[in-house]
């Protein structure tokens, strides 16, 4: 069961993009990619994704830390547009780039 700080998390995301996804045949529809601050569990720290262009619920993307759940959760995303052979415009018609999913690993 979620708790009510958890709840609040879900509705300020860290990262929100509204687009136009234009598929391969050329069909212009709604896009809204927005990206949540999860928590952290056993296998680590989470994101959650809505988007329900590539799925109706959220995604949990897992990382190491913080930084590397945001990154993963970026790189799924670009990832699946690409592989769908999806791109994303503005209202005006201009391409619109997610931002970039760098991330460094600190040596201890």
């Amino acid at each position: 069961m979620a708790t009510a700080g958890y709840m609040e998390q879900l509705t300020d995301p860290i990262f929100k993009l509204d687009a136009l996804a234009i598929n391969g045949e050329g069909e212009r529809v709604p896009f809204s990619l927005s990206i949540f601050r999860g928590g952290i569990e056993e296998l680590g720290h989470f994101c959650l994704v809505r988007c329900p262009y590539i799925r109706s619920r959220d995604l949990k993307i897992i990382g190491g830390d913080h930084e590397e759940a945001l990154a993963n959760a970026i790189l799924f995303t670009e990832s699946y547009l690409k592989n769908t052979g999806t791109r994303l415009v503005d209202h005006g018609g201009r391409e619109v780039c997610l931002p970039p999913y760098e991330y460094t690993v600190e040596e201890p």
